[in-house]
C-alpha cells in the first residue's frame, strides 16, 4: 500500500477512536469530487445541517477527491463497514445494477421536473430498493448535470449528418451508442486524457460535461461546441445499515429530513452551476444552445438504440422503470 493510502487509513482510524470527538454518532463520508465542486459543496451543507439539527449527536467528517477510497471502491467500503457513508455516481452503481443506466438513455431523465418526480417518487425508490440488496442504505440524490457539450474544431455540429464518420471521445458502453447513433466513431479516452487527444487530434469531437469542458480546457484545441441536455449525472449518498440501525429514531428522521433538503438543493445548484459554466465557456468559444427542432433530430437517432441495449440488458425490472418514467413524462 502506498505511504499517502496508509496515512489515509490511520486517520480514519484515529477519527474513529479520537477523545476530542464527543459526539455520541460519527459518521464519515467519503466522495470523488473536488473541494470546489458544488457536489462538494453541497456534502458540507449536509454535514453542517445534520451536526446542528442533531445538536451535536452526529459528528461528520469528509474525504473528498476520492481520498479514502476510489469511486469503484466506495459501494464495498460501506457495506462492509470499512467507512460509514459515500457518495458516488449513478456511473459507478451501473457496474453492479445495470437499471441506474435509465438516466443514460438519450433525452429520457433529463428535464428539470421528470428529473425531480422521478429521483423523489417510484423510479428513486425502485433504485433505492436495488441499492438496499447490495448492503447499503441510500439516503439522497444528488443532481451534477444534465447538461453536455459536443465539441469541434471548425463548426456546430447541428444535426446528425455532421457526426457522419467523425471520432468522438468514447466513454461507456451505453452512452457510446448514443454517440454511434449519431454518425460519430467512438474512440475509449478517459476524462484527464481528452485534452491531450484534442491536441493532437486523435479524436475530432469533444464530449463531456460543461463544468469538464471548462475546468480541462477544451477550448484550447476546439472552439466550437453545442450543449444538449440528453442525459443525466447523479450522485447517491448511501450509508452503512449497521451505522443507521445504531443511530436512534429521532436522530434518522433528522438525517433524512436533511437529505430531503440537499437533494431539492441540488437541482437548483446545478441549474445555477450550468449556466455559469456555459456563460465562462462563451467567453473562451463558440457556444450554441441546442434548439427544439435539433434537439428532435437527435433524439430520432439516439433513443431507440441505447433504450433497446438498456432493455435487453435490464429485463422486467427495466421495463418497468422505463414506464414509471413514461407516466411521469405523460
Amino acid at each position: 500500500m502506498r505511504r499517502w493510502n496508509w496515512i489515509i487509513v490511520g486517520s480514519l482510524v484515529l477519527f474513529a477512536m479520537s477523545p476530542v470527538w464527543g459526539a455520541p454518532y460519527k459518521m464519515r463520508i467519503t466522495h470523488q469530487m473536488p473541494e470546489t465542486h458544488f457536489i462538494a459543496t453541497e456534502i458540507k451543507e449536509f454535514k453542517t445541517l445534520v451536526e446542528q439539527k442533531t445538536n451535536g449527536k452526529v459528528a461528520v467528517e469528509i474525504f473528498p477527491a476520492a481520498q479514502a477510497f476510489k469511486p469503484k471502491e466506495t459501494m464495498n467500503a460501506v457495506a462492509t463497514g470499512a467507512i460509514e457513508a459515500a457518495v458516488t455516481t449513478n456511473f459507478e452503481w451501473a457496474g453492479i445494477l445495470p437499471t441506474m443506466d435509465i438516466f443514460i438513455v438519450p433525452f429520457l431523465i433529463t428535464k428539470i421536473p421528470v428529473i425531480d418526480k422521478a429521483i423523489q417518487g417510484d423510479v428513486g425508490a425502485t433504485l433505492f430498493r436495488k441499492m438496499e440488496s447490495k448492503g447499503v442504505v441510500p439516503l439522497m440524490w444528488m443532481l451534477q448535470t444534465r447538461t453536455n457539450i459536443y465539441t469541434s474544431r471548425d463548426k456546430f455540429l447541428l444535426m446528425p449528418a455532421d457526426f457522419k464518420g467523425k471520432k468522438i471521445r468514447g466513454t461507456s458502453k451505453i452512452m457510446n451508442l448514443g454517440s454511434e447513433a449519431l454518425g460519430a466513431a467512438a474512440v475509449p479516452i478517459s476524462g484527464p486524457e481528452v485534452h491531450t487527444a484534442l491536441e493532437r487530434g486523435t479524436i475530432d469531437i469533444g464530449l463531456t460535461g460543461v463544468d469538464a469542458a471548462l475546468t480541462r480546457h477544451y477550448y484550447e484545441f476546439h472552439k466550437y461546441g453545442v450543449v444538449s441536455n440528453n442525459f443525466t449525472v447523479l450522485h447517491v449518498l448511501f450509508l452503512n445499515p449497521s451505522f443507521w440501525k445504531s443511530l436512534p429514531p429521532d436522530v434518522q428522521n433528522v438525517i433524512r429530513e436533511v437529505a430531503a433538503t440537499i437533494q431539492k438543493k441540488s437541482l437548483e445548484d446545478s441549474e445555477r452551476f450550468k449556466d455559469w459554466a456555459v456563460g465562462e465557456l462563451k467567453k473562451k468559444m463558440n457556444v450554441h444552445m441546442q434548439t427544439e427542432q435539433e434537439e428532435q433530430a437527435w433524439q430520432a437517432v439516439m433513443e431507440k438504440p441505447v433504450l433497446d441495449y438498456f432493455l435487453k440488458a435490464t429485463g422486467k425490472e427495466g421495463a418497468e422503470l422505463v414506464e414509471l418514467v413514461s407516466k411521469i413524462r405523460r
